[in-house]
């Protein structure tokens, strides 16, 4: 085992890359942790995907220091945020980056103040934190590193690593203890598990242990060629801005003595032909950024010294005029209104219906594919108003839509936290866009606190609740809170679903939305049932084409 005492940023680079790989490996594993057994866990997917976008952030770019390693994947982990765990995690990664600031290398102690400080920006992220998650495993890590490097102030990255992992592996089993819906569902905490395998990477990684998964890593991936606005220069076009030129060198002892060579050869040259230029030297390795109108000059002169590694040479002329003709783009295609509203949703039907009843821009995904923050803001780009109301229409979309709320600067955004689909269309049904914002944002919660939500859907796995045994494979219906049905048939499901939700007698309205695998002959079925067994309820059938969710009711 090495006795490693300080990383620079490359080294960091290298240690995230193992714990994306290594969650990676283990997301579909993580994914069913789920406390309900139904197939919509995405904890590992969103975890996994938040961390890519860190990875896309970094990964052309070689880093000398920490501080700057960690501010660019933080920004991209930011960006790439999806679903509560990944919101969290990427809020855990901003406390890193924050006590790293100023590190060109970093030390055991510095890892230990950011990591605290990646503690206190995730438990900022949550209104109210909840213990036995994977903020609990989080902040038992800190407060062990605190006690174990006062024991051991001598001690290396690996083995500081090796216990942490095992005391954060123990924090991780206690969670049930914690939060009983975890030990009544038999499982542990799925973030904290996502968060534990990360750190295990890590570990691996340091220690030179192969970590398999490496279609997450940046290199040795599949060259395809770029997508390209061929209209953004023509035969009439004038290259204003040159080439934006990148390498890595490989020195070549047959070329020159690779032991004394100085990058700033290579430097001096670069001045006379280009300007905006980044050059870092590593041992044998030259990094390379240059601007110029002439990169076949630069390129030929520079393979005197050895032969290059990868190039990368992009015309700044398109890339300055595609930005514009997408600016002029965006500007074209802006919806303009004092209020507009985004909702976020998956399956063809439901995106057609909830943009006939008022939404303005549908932000793609919902169970099992949440979208991420770069998603929210992408979508508040194309609006111009004063006004965007958010619906998540998903407990798991509320966080990444506020940390996009909490980013964007050109309207006041209004996240109204509908958490199911049922939500989110009761609220739009109250809707009145004629109204101040305070009393549209009202009524829509107003709306919302007297829909329940019920889905039905197919057990993966068998559990025991305290008053209904759930077998793998029968039909569940389920409210936003607990399983309250089971059974071989899912018509059967649906009515004790509905039976017993809690004020069924004050409520007037069923709204069906089903889902893409719903047959007519059983729509019809549904359908007799409700009018026999709920024959003072109005009820209505919506094509969803949803996946997961064979119904969705809206119980108004």
């Amino acid at each position: 085992m090495n006795n490693t005492t300080h990383l620079d940023g490359e080294a960091f680079k290298e240690l995230l890359l193992g714990g994306l790989s290594n969650l990676k490996i283990h997301a579909k594993e993580v994914d069913e942790l789920n406390v309900f057994p139904v197939p919509d866990g995405d904890t590992g997917t969103n975890m996994s995907m938040t961390l890519q976008g860190g990875v896309n952030a970094i990964q052309d770019s070689y880093f000398e220091s920490v501080s700057e390693f960690a501010k660019a994947f933080s920004r991209g982990a930011l960006l790439g945020a999806r679903g509560n765990s990944g919101v969290i995690l990427s809020q855990f990664i901003k406390g890193l980056a924050l006590g790293f600031d100023g590190c060109k290398t970093i030390t055991l102690l510095d890892f230990y103040r950011a990591f605290r400080e990646g503690v206190v920006k995730a438990y900022d992220a949550v209104l109210n934190p909840t213990e036995g998650t994977m903020l609990t495993v989080m902040r038992e890590g800190a407060e062990f590193l605190e006690v174990f490097l006062k024991d051991k102030p001598n001690t290396c990255f690996e083995e500081t690593l090796e216990s942490l992992n095992v005391s954060m592996q123990k924090s991780l089993d206690h969670t049930p203890d914690l939060l009983p819906v975890l030990k009544e569902a038999g499982v542990i905490d799925s973030g904290g598990a996502g968060f534990l395998y990360i750190f295990r990477g890590v570990e691996m990684a340091l220690k030179g242990e192969e970590i398999t998964a490496d279609q997450l890593h940046p290199h040795g991936h599949a060259l395809s060629m770029p997508t390209v606005d061929f209209s953004a220069f023509t035969a009439d076009s004038e290259l204003e801005f040159g080439y934006c030129t990148e390498f890595i060198l490989q020195l070549q002892k047959s070329k020159v003595d690779v032991t004394s060579f100085d990058k700033q050869t290579i430097v001096d040259y670069l001045e006379k032909v280009g300007d905006s230029i980044v050059a870092v030297q590593d041992d044998d390795i030259i990094k390379i950024h240059v601007h110029t109108f002439k990169p076949g000059d630069v390129l030929n002169y520079c393979q005197q010294f050895g032969e290059y590694i990868t190039l990368k040479i992009e015309n700044m002329s398109v890339q300055h005029n595609e930005i514009m003709l997408e600016e002029e783009r965006k500007t074209k295609n802006k919806i303009k209104k004092p209020i507009a509203i985004v909702a976020a949703l998956s399956g063809d039907g439901l995106k057609k219906y909830f943009q006939e009843i008022g939404v303005d821009v549908i932000v793609d995904g919902g169970q099992t594919d949440n979208p991420s923050t770069e998603d929210f803001l992408l979508a508040f780009e194309k609006i111009e108003a004063e006004h965007i109301i958010v619906l998540p229409c998903n407990s798991n979309i509320v966080m990444a839509s506020s940390q996009a709320a909490e980013i964007y600067k050109e309207a006041k955004v209004h996240i109204v936290k509908a958490k199911t689909i049922a939500e989110g269309y009761a609220a739009l049904s109250m809707m009145n866009l004629s109204l101040e914002i305070e009393d549209v944002i009202r009524d829509m919660e107003q709306a919302i606190s007297e829909t329940e939500t019920g889905m039905i859907t197919t057990s993966i796995r068998d559990v025991d609740y305290e008053n209904l045994s759930v077998k793998k494979g029968q039909f569940i219906g389920l409210n936003k809170d607990a399983v309250l049905s089971a059974s071989d048939n899912k018509i059967d499901a649906a009515r004790d679903l509905i039976a017993a939700t809690e004020g069924l007698e004050e409520k007037a309205v069923i709204v069906a939305f089903y889902g893409a695998n719903v047959t007519a002959d059983e729509l019809k079925e549904m359908e007799r049932m409700l009018k026999a067994d709920f024959p003072l309820l109005e009820y209505g059938f919506i094509e969803g084409g949803q996946e997961v969710y064979d119904y969705i009711f809206a119980i108004e």
